[in-house]
Parts: structure tokens; sequence; C-alpha cells
């Protein structure tokens, strides 16, 4: 592999998409400890946290501790299925809820959501696997 290219991918700051979901998306504040979701909710949308903290978990095991900035709940939100786990606000948190149209047109109309996306999706991956 090329010196030059891992290089460059090192210091290529993520996208932060926060600002445009505050935007697009419905914006609900959630105090300590309020549930944002269960295991086996439907999905009804996808999540990014503005500001807070959350904390993801599936038979009470913590999976992750989502941040500002992170995404969660789009896997059910791109299969429709029902959620495989819980999501917590572990602080005052500030949320940006997208729905499936807002998501979508958020997919179509600007790559670099998609990357952001399948990031996401990977980095819960890892994490799910690394729990078990």
């Amino acid at each position: 592999m090329n010196d030059l290219s891992s290089a460059a991918k090192s210091s290529a700051a993520p996208i932060d998409f926060r600002q445009l979901a505050r935007g697009i998306g419905t914006v609900i504040t959630y105090g300590v400890g309020d549930i944002i979701f269960r295991e086996g909710d439907p999905p009804s949308y996808a999540y990014i946290v503005l500001t807070g903290k959350v904390e993801i978990s599936s038979r009470d095991k913590t999976i992750e501790i989502v941040g500002e900035g992170r995404s969660f709940g789009v896997v059910s939100i791109i299969d429709k299925n029902p959620r495989l786990s819980e999501a917590k606000a572990l602080e005052y948190s500030e949320i940006a809820l997208l729905d499936p149209r807002q998501f979508r047109f958020m997919v179509e109309t600007m790559p670099n959501f998609v990357w952001y996306v399948l990031s996401e999706i990977v980095e819960r991956l890892r994490a799910t696997n690394s729990a078990l």
C-alpha cells in the first residue's frame, strides 16, 4: 500500500451532518434515562445525536455508547424490521429524528451521507461483535 494514500485517508475528517439533520429532521430532547426506542419497536426513524450520549443495548448488555455527531437506528430504517436493540439517553440529549422519507432524501442527494451511514453501520457491527 502506498504511504501517501494511507496518510490521506487518516487525515480526512469525517463530515459532521448535525447541522443538516437539525434542519431536515425533527429535533427532540431526551432526559437522563429516557428510552428512545425498545427492542421490538417498529422502525419509525433514524437518529443523529446532536448533543449528549445514547446507550445502545441488547438483552441488557451495552453494545455501544453513541456520542455527538453519530447516528443510530439506521439498520431498521433501511430494512424496515423491528428494532434489535434498545436506545436510552445517558445524559440530556438533543436528537434529530429522520423519518424514512427524510433519510432517503439525504441518501439520494448527498453521496457523502451514504459513506457516513456505511461507516456507522460497520462501526456498529464491530461493536456488536465485540460485545458478544
